[in-house]
Formats: structure tokens, C-alpha cells, sequence
């Protein structure tokens, strides 16, 4: 594991700053044309500001103003392009009234390239140019560097490492002289990597601070040729080589296929490990830098560390690029070329505002962070906790993400301000980050803002009270300036930049010493009164240092020190004044931060005896809460540092009530539906109870009472319940207590009311129930109404037995007790009968009695008073007196109609019917009726069928039992009256035929009978076809119906088909002989046949007689052509000699007998032209007329 020593940034040494210097860099495409190249600044910040863009060309400036966590845009003149290399008076000056983050981007559609901009005051005088192997698409694109100058009386050296397009050579130092503004930019065909550029001294002055940018106006990186290799230009301020650093750690950016690095040497002797394995000095390209991948390293992340300074340069491929052999193309990511200068683990920040822009078609952007491992879990984006971190690959005592985010706007250009791509990053430790984003075949990637201070040579503020150092101030704090510089020396003049002379200390005293490296750093201290600042603001300290080992910029040396001095923020929160127990009590900061960012958070809740892992004591978030557990007063106090390191305390008390008791209890009587007393116990803790909220746990509502008076409550069902009381103090402090109540079931009264008449002995029975089941416990005390009963009027029996006095109506109640108490009633209304019941019926329809249908009694019995409670009938009391039907009275049918069959007989027959009516079980009555039933029919019905649709008609056979005769009727679909069906008529389908029989006797017999009809099938097929004589033809027959079907070829007579080469399929293929009818039958799966017939007809060569005679002889009067009435559709034309056409013919009904126009034709030879069609060819020849 590597352990870096960080460095926390200093104010004025960061990439925020006041004033800043760049130009306009050459591009590929000019600033004017068709596709003209742009500049635009994104200018943000923190605070409110406002600020200028001048231009040294005189060129208009251009006011902004800066909404804190916004982006503001400038367009840059297109006046200011460097179109050349040379000297020109076009330096671009930012300044602004308070620090600002500046980024310029150059770009040309999707020809992109941005840098974030240094401060003036961060500027060296010690630079190398950094570029790439030079290889474009582009013809000519050049190397790139640019030198502006920020003070007047400027000298520059110049040592280029490759011939420059303006004639110096790789090799040869050259000076150049810059007025304030002025710049100069130097192009070569070739990577300028490596080329020196100082700022010297001149004969008037030390050297002065200088701007340097380097890239290029269009450059690829990939494998493939430069003709097909997409390109973007590259455009980066260069880092003064007093920043660069000794360790750092890459990170890859996201979703490229590799990413290149060149490690740069300040000193060639420098010593420098790849994860932890050291580089070989000779790897070092012209000693200056070694070049890697990760594609080599097979890491997302890799660890470089040195001796002495280096600068470390990260640059991302031409998309679709790979590193093969081959040199395959991959399509599988965006994105061109971009070159990001990292800063050093040493010169981290612990907060960056920073610009992912949307130019010019960026589609994903993205931040990669490098910070210790220890505040990873204290980083913030835009103000939200983030944590995807992971550690770094061998050394762990740090951690990267890559972090996707926002884009700014993607259309081009416009002064003006967005929020959206502004980002704030901040952990509580200082960390590294670099923004950088992809489009199609478009790329951009700068530092996303970084500590530029010099290592060696510094000023710090120590604090003449706690002796703490630090890089910024307080108001109303003295402090003593001191400086650190890598050598010892006899003279220091300090300029306060108060207004007052230097204090030169010709004698300064060495206060410390400390090894960094093989460099001894001296520490002096400021020899006059401590400095102490009473009004917020930036201020600057210059101390003039001499230098024993003089160099090119003299014998002295300038140390600036640019810092903040911050007001001490005002602390201050919110909190409610008083909390009860064991709340979350909220703390909300309402510091006046005095405009300087607060930077951490102190809070002390006065709780430690109590605190837990879960609760502590303290908390570092802006806003915090904590729960107190124990009642009393705490002295909460807040500790608030600003971003300067300013801090102040505030304290507030706050008292925690202590909470009330709360208790209830509640009456014995715990039985469903029934009120249950609930009384409050409940005692406060601090104040008096002023509210009682009470939960039955039913689902119930009660409203809140405000007063301790008992009160009942009824559930509505058995069961266990949570009561849950809460009451409220007068202090706002609640506190519940729940207690489980059973509630028992209340019995289910039921009883059985019997049938009895006056002279019974009458039964109850119970046929009550309770929930629980614990029926066996039940007790029961039964009230009958008849009091003149006496003592037998109750019974506590579950069955009981009573005897009533008198007929008429009771009223029966029955009490039934559990066995916790709960008792239930219930009452029923009860008419005892009267004794002498009235037995009768009289027989439905008594005179047509049929032995099919029931027979039916109409029922008329009665008492009075009351009810019959029994009927019992014997429907053949004389030949079967043991046989019976009882009904009670809960089976009696509404209509009073019983019914009974008495089943098949085959004579008319008389039946004894009697019956017996009951008012209860020693009250009835009897009467008896005759009746005469007649024999019914039956009749066998022969099935028929299936049928197929074209079948002839079938007969149905009727067949009367018993030589009954009577009348028979059919009717249904496709039957007659009498019974024969026909298929034809009836279709295809089931048909239900309803038969109906009356016998002499006027019995009748009625039934059903279902007959299946199938379809045939159906056939097309021509009717008929013509053949060539010697030819074949197929015969196209199609047939439908109930599948499968079954094909036969026959001849006209049924015999067996000849000419066919199957008989047995759809359509075979006939080559008969002679003209020839055939006949096919089509069998469906039902079996049913369907016959259709084909005339082949044998189309005969026609031959033509070569000459006939006309003389009315009877013989050979005409030109009979045979078989030329085959051909119903020929043509027949006779010419002369002379090719006149004498004869016309369509079809030869008649044939021709040498006329024409009715006039007798001389002999001689005439000439023929014969059409048969049909497939014949044309015939063609003479024929002679003799006569």
C-alpha cells in the first residue's frame, strides 16, 4: 500500500481565481466560412458575481454576471482566431470581483477540445509543452503551443523539440519579448512533447508569470491509417512545473475500449515505479516521458509515484480504434480524441463547482474521483450523499468512481446562464476529479478544477494563539506570515500590500526545517507585529526572497501569497424549545455563514451518558436530530467552520418532559353486546393529563375524552381485544399502555316447537349454542305461559315435558346461561291443538285415470283450534294395509296436492284410498274415497337411420303392447302423420320425431325417436373434355364432405373403368382411344355416394379428301372432311389460284359443294387453309374439283 502526503489547498492557489489569461488556439476549421470553428468560456461559481472578458486587441469587452451554481456562457469574437503561428496582440482577460471557475472550448461542430483555465496568480514561469504523435484526417493540422503574456516587459525562452513551421529548429532556444496580452503561438508537423518554454529575467525586472496552453488543431489516435482515422483538436492549459507532483493515481474513463498515459520527467534522473514496479530509465522517450495503456496494466486504475516532481497526461482514442495487431475496428463506443492534464494526489481540493457541458453533441458526461479511502463515505454531488466508490487496485488506501451526470445544453453559442451540467463535488478531505463526456465521433475532458500551488515555495498564515497554520484567515484573528522555501537565505522583504513600506528582515531566523524528498524546506517567519485583518476580503502578501543559487530569472526571487479572509460565520439553529421523551428532536443549522461556504458541522447534544451507536451524542450533518431518553435539561451547542477554517459555537437549551403513566382497568363483566366499565388510572409525568385516547381494538371509533370520568363500551363479538389507552400531558407528551380484554359469547337460544294437541303430554327440545362450545355447562330455566299450570308452568330441564291446560296459543320462553354468566333469551309463540280433528280429501279427475300419470288427492283436513300436524295415507288400504305415506306438517304442499302412481297394470282397477289426519300424538281422524284407474298404453317405435340426405323415404313401425289399438301420430321435421320419413325433405342434421298413441280407452302414450341424416357429397368435375387423338388428359374433379372421402372410376354402365391410370383417386389422368363417358362415385365417411359423369371426347386427325365431284351424282358431291365435326370451333377457308377466298367456314355443319356466291365453281385445283384448334396444328393443301 502507497500513503501520500496531501497537501490542503491554498487560497489564491486553486483553480478559482479573480483573473485569468488564454487565447483563441488555432483550429482546423478557421473562424470564418462555411463550418467556422468557436470559442465560448463557461464561467461559474459559488457566489454571486460579476465580472469581464476584454480583449487586448481593443475588441469591445463583453460584462457578465455569475449566479452561484449556474454556468454563464461567452461567446468569444471570432476577431481573436489564431489562424497562424507567430506573435499577435490577441490575449482574452477574464477577471471578475470575486473567484470564479473559468472553462474555454474550442470547437467546430463536432471537432471538439476544453480546458479548465488557471488563475493569474497560480501561473509559473517554468513550462513544458504537452502534446500528441501528430496524425490527422486532416492535411495540414499541426502541433500546438501558445504563450500569453500577463505583465509587460515579458521574455520568453523558447526550446522546441520539433522544427517549428516558422523556421527554428528542434533543439535551438530562441527568445521572444511579449507586452501584457500579447501572445505567441508556435505550430510543427510533428508532436512538440517535450519543448521548453521560460519565462526569464530581463535587465529590467525579475521573470514574470506566463500563460501556456498546448495541443492541436486536429489530431487522431488510433491504429488505423490518417486518411480514415476521425480527429479532434486537443486544447489544455499547461501546468507550471512548480505544481507538478510525486504520486498519483489514474482512473480510466468510462466506456472507452483503453486510455493512453505519458508519464513527463521535471528532472531525467528521476526515479519512478508503474504499481509499484519501478520504470527502467531507458523507457523514458528522449528521457522526458514513458508511455503506457491500460490495455498493458489490464486496470481500471494505476498507481504512479517518484522522487521528484512529474506530470502525469491521460488521453482517450479515436473511437472504434483497438489496440490489435490487425488493427480491427471495433463499433462499440463514441468519442475522439481528448488529452487531460491530472493533477497530483498533493494538489487536491476538498469542494469543486464544475461545467460538464453539452458542445456540441456531447450524449454522456461523466466525473472520475479519486479520494482516501477514509472520506469517501463524506462525498457529496450536487448536495446528495454519494458512495459508489471502489478501492484502488493495489492501493487501497484510496478509492475511484466514475460517476455519470448531467450534460449542459447541446445547442451552440449565446451569451446567458443554465443550471443544468453545473455540478458542486465536496468530501471533507481534499480529492482528485476530472470531467469529461462523449458524443458521436466528440469528446471534451478537462481537470475538473485542481490546486496549483507550488510544492516548495509557499506562505502560510500561523495563528499567534493556537499556533495552527493555515491558508486562509479569520477577521478580528492575528496571525504571523511565514514562508517555506527550498534553500536558506539571508534577505527577506515583506510586503504586506497595506499600503506601508516592506519590512526587510536582512537577518531572518530559520523557525523550522523539514525534509521532503532529497529537498531540505526552510521555514522563516514574518519579524514584525502579528497582521491581523478586521474586514472580510482577499488580500496578497509578497515576499521578495534572496536566492543564493541565482537563475535565469535573477538573484531574487517573488513569492506571492494570494488569501481570503473570511468574517467569522455567525452560528445558529433552530430546535423546538421543549421535546417529550424519547422524541426525535430536530436541529436545524440557520447559520449566517457571511458569505463563505460552511464547511463542517460540530453538533454536541449535552447527552453522553446516554448516548449509543444508534443515538450518539454528536453529529457532523448540516441538519441532525437525537432522541433523549431521560427527562431534564441539555445545553445543546453547534461548532460551524466555514471553507476558510473560521469556526463558531452556539448553544441553546432544550427541555425534555418526562412522560405520563398511562393505566385503566375495567369490570368484571366481560359478556359480548354487554356494557363493560372502563375506569382511568392513569397519573402524568410532568403538568396535568389533558386528553384520554382510547383504541378498542374492534375497529370501533371512540371520541377523545378530555376527562378521567368512567364510561362503558359494548363489543360487538367474542373475542380478545387490545385496549389501548394513550393519554396526553398538558405538556404534549403522550404515553400509551395496551391491555388484552376476552370477551365471552353470549349463547345462541334456539328450541324445537313439537306438534301437540290438548290431550298430549308435549316435548321441548333445546337446540341452543354458543361459540366456545361449552354447551354442556349451560344452565336453562324454560317459562311454558300457562299459569294455571302452577308449578309446572317452569322447568330447568335442557328437554323438558309439559301437559297444557287448555287449547289455543302460548308464549314459550327459554333462558340459557353459560358457563361465564352470559345469558341470552328467547320467545316463541305456541298453539296447542284442538282434540278432535277432521280427516279429508277428495280425488282429482276421478273418472279419467290413467296408470301413466299420478294420481292426485286434494287434501281438506282441518282442527280447530289449531293445526293438523300429521297426514298418513294409504293409497290401497284394502290389498295392502301395511303400506303407507306420512307427511308432517312441515312436508304439507302448499297446494294441498299429494300425489300417487300406481304403476303399470293392463285392466282397469279399483284402489281404496284412506287416510288419516293427526292435531298431535293422541288426536286423529279417518275417511276413505274409491278410485278407478285405467291401463295406459305402450308402443315400440323401430329405429332407423342413419340416413343419407338422398336415400328414399323410410317408414317408422309402431308397435302397440298388448294388441291395444287406438290412433297413431307422427310429427317433426321431414316426417308425415303417418310416419314415413324422408331425408331429402328433412336435410342433413339430427331431427327429434315426436310420436303420440291414443288408445280406445283414451289413454295415451307419448315418445320421442332421433334420426341421423349425413350429407352426400358434393362433386365438380367437368361434364366434358376433349382429347387429342394419341394424347392424355387429366380429369380435374373436386369433391367436399364429411372427410375422408373415397374415390371410384367407372365406366357410364357401373363396369370397370379402361384409359385411366387409377380408379381410385381425385383426379387421374385418362388417355382413351375412342370418345368415352366416364362416372365417378365419391363415398363420404358416413358411407353416403354421390355419382357424377365426364364425356372424353377423341379429337380424330381430320382427314381431307385431295378431290370430290360436284355433278349431282349422288357420290361425292361434297367435300366431306371426316372427323372435322369434332371441331365445332375450327376455321375452313378454300382459295383460288389467284389467293381470292371462295369458301369461309366456322365449324363444318355443311360441308362444301364447290360454290361460290351460289354459282357453280369450274374444275381445277383450289387451295385450302384448316384451323382445327383444340391443340392441332394448322392443315394445310389442295383440293381439285372434277367435273
Amino acid at each position: 500500500m502507497l500513503n501520500f502526503t496531501r497537501l490542503y489547498a491554498q487560497s489564491g492557489s486553486t483553480s478559482k481565481g479573480t483573473e485569468f489569461w488564454t487565447a483563441y488556439m488555432d483550429h482546423v476549421n478557421t473562424a470564418t466560412g462555411n463550418s467556422p470553428s468557436k470559442m465560448i468560456l463557461y464561467i461559474t461559481s459559488d457566489a454571486s458575481t460579476s465580472g469581464s472578458v476584454s480583449f487586448a486587441d481593443g475588441t469591445t469587452a463583453i460584462p457578465f454576471t455569475v449566479t452561484p451554481n449556474t454556468v454563464t456562457f461567452v461567446d468569444i469574437p471570432p476577431a481573436e482566431f489564431l489562424g497562424s503561428a507567430g506573435q499577435f496582440l490577441k490575449g482574452i482577460h477574464v477577471t471578475s470581483l470575486k473567484p470564479i471557475a473559468v472553462y474555454a472550448h474550442i470547437y467546430a461542430s463536432s471537432v471538439s477540445g476544453a480546458t479548465l483555465l488557471l488563475p493569474v496568480n497560480t501561473l509559473g514561469k517554468n513550462y513544458y509543452s504537452l502534446n500528441y504523435t501528430q496524425k490527422s484526417n486532416a492535411n495540414p493540422s499541426y502541433s500546438t503551443f501558445v504563450i500569453v503574456a500577463t505583465e509587460d516587459g515579458t521574455q520568453v525562452q523558447i526550446t522546441p523539440s520539433a522544427a517549428l513551421t516558422t523556421g527554428q529548429s528542434a533543439g535551438a532556444p530562441f527568445v521572444i519579448n511579449l507586452q501584457k496580452g500579447e501572445v505567441y503561438q508556435g505550430l510543427s508537423l510533428t508532436d512538440l512533447t517535450g519543448t521548453r518554454i521560460q519565462s526569464v529575467s530581463t535587465t529590467t525586472g525579475t521573470c514574470k508569470r506566463i500563460a501556456v496552453f498546448s495541443g492541436s488543431t486536429k489530431l487522431g489516435i488510433g491504429c488505423s491509417a490518417a486518411s480514415s482515422l476521425s480527429s479532434d483538436n486537443l486544447f489544455q492549459q499547461v501546468y507550471p512545473t512548480s505544481s507538478w507532483g510525486k504520486n498519483y493515481v489514474t482512473v480510466a474513463l468510462m466506456n472507452r475500449p483503453y486510455d493512453i498515459f505519458r508519464i513527463v520527467l521535471s528532472d531525467p534522473a528521476t526515479n519512478v515505479t508503474l504499481n509499484g514496479q519501478p520504470i527502467p530509465a531507458g523507457s523514458f522517450t528522449n528521457g522526458f516521458y514513458y508511455e503506457f495503456n491500460t490495455n498493458t496494466t489490464g486496470t481500471v486504475t494505476n498507481t504512479i509515484s517518484a522522487d521528484k516532481p512529474i506530470q502525469v497526461v491521460q488521453y482517450t482514442p479515436t473511437q472504434n480504434q483497438t489496440l490489435a495487431a490487425n488493427c480491427a475496428v471495433s463499433k462499440n463506443d463514441v468519442g475522439d480524441p481528448e488529452m487531460i492534464y491530472l493533477s497530483p494526489i498533493e494538489q487536491g481540493l476538498d469542494h469543486v463547482t464544475l461545467y460538464s457541458t453539452g458542445y456540441y453533441n456531447i450524449t454522456q458526461s461523466y466525473i472520475n474521483v479519486v479520494i482516501p479511502t477514509s472520506a469517501a463515505s463524506s462525498f457529496t454531488l450536487d448536495g446528495t450523499p454519494y458512495t459508489l466508490f471502489t478501492p484502488v487496485s493495489g492501493n487501497t488506501a484510496y478509492s475511484y468512481a466514475q460517476i455519470p451526470v448531467t450534460s449542459g445544453p447541446r445547442a451552440a453559442g449565446g451569451a446567458g446562464t443554465v443550471t443544468s451540467g453545473t455540478h458542486n463535488i465536496a468530501a471533507s478531505q481534499p480529492f482528485n476529479a476530472i470531467a469529461y463526456g462523449f458524443g458521436g465521433t466528440e469528446s471534451y475532458g478537462y481537470s475538473a478544477g485542481t490546486n496549483l500551488q507550488d510544492l516548495n515555495e509557499f506562505i502560510k498564515l500561523q495563528d499567534v494563539q493556537t499556533s495552527a497554520i493555515s491558508s486562509s484567515g479569520c477577521a478580528g484573528v492575528s496571525y504571523k506570515p511565514r514562508i517555506s522555501i527550498p534553500y536558506q537565505t539571508t534577505s527577506i522583504s515583506w510586503d504586506l500590500k497595506d499600503g506601508n513600506p516592506p519590512v526587510v528582515d536582512n537577518a531572518p531566523v530559520i523557525v523550522d526545517q523539514t525534509q521532503k524528498g532529497n529537498v531540505t524546506i526552510y521555514s522563516y517567519e514574518y519579524p514584525g507585529t502579528p497582521i491581523q485583518y478586521n474586514t472580510a476580503g482577499s488580500y496578497t502578501i509578497v515576499a521578495t526572497v534572496l536566492n543564493p543559487n541565482s537563475s535565469d530569472c535573477g538573484s531574487t526571487e517573488d513569492i506571492e501569497f494570494d488569501f481570503s479572509v473570511s468574517d467569522v460565520p455567525a452560528a445558529n439553529f433552530t430546535a423546538q424549545a421543549s421535546a417529550c421523551l424519547n422524541d426525535n428532536v430536530t436541529f436545524t443549522d440557520n447559520t449566517n455563514n457571511k458569505g463563505i461556504a460552511t464547511q463542517t458541522w460540530a453538533w454536541d447534544f449535552a447527552d453522553a451518558a446516554n448516548s449509543t451507536t444508534a443515538n450518539p451524542n454528536t453529529a457532523t450533518t448540516k441538519n441532525a436530530t437525537h432522541t433523549f431518553t431521560k427527562a431534564g435539561d441539555y445545553m445543546v451547542s453547534l461548532t460551524v467552520t466555514n471553507q476558510n477554517g473560521c469556526s463558531n459555537t452556539f448553544q441553546q437549551k432544550i427541555h425534555i418532559n418526562a412522560s405520563p403513566q398511562a393505566g385503566f382497568h375495567y369490570s368484571a363483566t366481560d359478556c359480548e353486546t354487554r356494557g363493560i366499565t372502563f375506569t382511568d388510572t392513569s397519573v402524568p409525568g410532568e403538568g396535568t393529563l389533558s386528553k384520554w385516547d382510547w383504541d378498542f381494538g374492534d375497529g370501533t371509533t371512540e371520541p377523545t375524552h378530555t376527562n378521567a370520568t368512567p364510561f362503558t363500551h359494548q363489543f360487538a363479538a367474542a373475542g380478545t381485544y387490545n385496549v389501548k389507552l394513550t393519554v396526553t400531558s398538558s405538556t404534549g407528551c403522550p404515553n400509551n399502555i395496551t391491555q388484552p380484554i376476552t370477551i365471552h359469547p353470549l349463547p345462541q337460544v334456539d328450541f324445537s316447537l313439537p306438534d301437540a294437541c290438548v290431550n298430549d303430554n308435549t316435548q321441548f327440545n333445546d337446540l341452543s349454542t354458543i361459540a366456545d362450545h361449552t354447551e354442556a355447562q349451560f344452565t336453562y330455566l324454560w317459562d311454558f305461559g300457562d299459569p294455571a299450570s302452577g308449578t309446572n308452568n317452569t322447568s330447568t330441564l335442557k328437554n323438558p315435558l309439559h301437559h297444557f291446560t287448555h287449547t289455543n296459543g302460548f308464549s314459550i320462553t327459554l333462558t340459557v346461561t353459560s358457563k361465564y354468566g352470559c345469558s341470552s333469551t328467547k320467545n316463541q309463540q305456541f298453539t296447542v291443538n284442538g282434540g278432535t280433528p277432521v280427516a279429508d280429501f277428495t280425488p282429482q279427475n276421478s273418472g279419467s285415470l290413467c296408470s301413466v300419470d299420478d294420481v292426485l288427492f286434494f287434501d281438506n283436513s282441518n282442527v280447530n283450534p289449531g293445526n293438523i300436524t300429521k297426514l298418513v295415507w294409504y293409497f290401497d288400504a284394502v290389498n295392502q294395509p301395511n303400506q303407507s305415506v306420512t307427511y308432517t306438517r312441515d312436508q304439507f304442499p302448499a297446494d294441498k296436492i299429494y300425489h300417487h302412481n300406481y304403476g303399470t297394470i293392463t285392466t282397469a282397477t279399483p284402489y281404496t284410498v284412506m287416510l288419516v289426519a293427526y292435531s298431535g300424538d293422541a288426536c286423529q281422524s279417518v275417511i276413505t274415497h274409491q278410485v278407478t284407474v285405467k291401463p295406459s298404453p305402450t308402443v315400440t317405435l323401430t329405429p332407423i337411420g342413419p340416413l343419407c340426405q338422398e336415400d328414399s323415404p323410410v317408414q317408422i313401425q309402431a308397435t302397440p303392447a298388448n294388441g291395444v289399438t287406438g290412433t297413431s301420430t307422427f310429427n317433426g321435421a321431414g316426417v308425415s302423420t303417418s310416419g314415413l320419413f324422408n331425408p331429402t325433405t328433412a336435410g342433413p342434421g339430427t331431427f327429434t320425431i315426436n310420436y303420440n298413441f291414443v288408445a280406445n280407452n283414451l289413454c295415451t302414450y307419448n315418445t320421442t325417436m332421433h334420426v341421423v341424416v349425413h350429407a352426400n357429397p358434393t362433386i365438380n368435375v367437368p361434364s366434358e373434355i376433349h382429347l387429342l387423338d394419341g394424347g392424355q388428359v387429366t380429369l380435374n374433379a373436386t369433391a367436399s364432405g364429411d372427410q375422408p372421402l373415397t374415390y371410384h372410376w367407372t365406366l357410364k354402365d357401373g363396369s370397370k373403368a379402361t384409359g385411366l391410370d387409377h380408379d381410385d383417386v381425385a383426379q387421374p389422368i385418362a388417355s382413351p382411344s375412342n370418345d368415352i363417358t366416364y362416372m365417378l362415385t365419391v363415398t363420404s365417411a358416413n358411407n353416403c355416394p354421390k355419382s357424377a359423369f365426364v364425356d372424353v371426347i377423341v379429337l380424330k386427325a381430320p382427314v381431307v379428301p385431295n378431290a370430290f365431284t360436284p355433278n349431282s351424282d349422288g357420290v361425292n358431291d361434297t367435300w366431306n372432311i371426316k372427323y372435322m365435326d369434332s371441331y365445332p370451333n375450327c376455321t375452313i377457308d378454300v382459295y383460288n389460284r389467284y389467293g381470292e377466298k371462295l369458301y369461309s367456314s366456322i365449324g363444318y355443319p355443311q360441308p362444301w359443294d364447290g360454290t361460290y356466291r351460289g354459282a357453280q365453281l369450274p374444275a381445277g385445283t383450289y387451295y385450302y387453309i384448316i384451323n382445327p384448334k383444340n391443340g392441332r396444328k394448322v392443315i394445310s393443301g389442295s383440293v381439285t374439283i372434277i367435273r
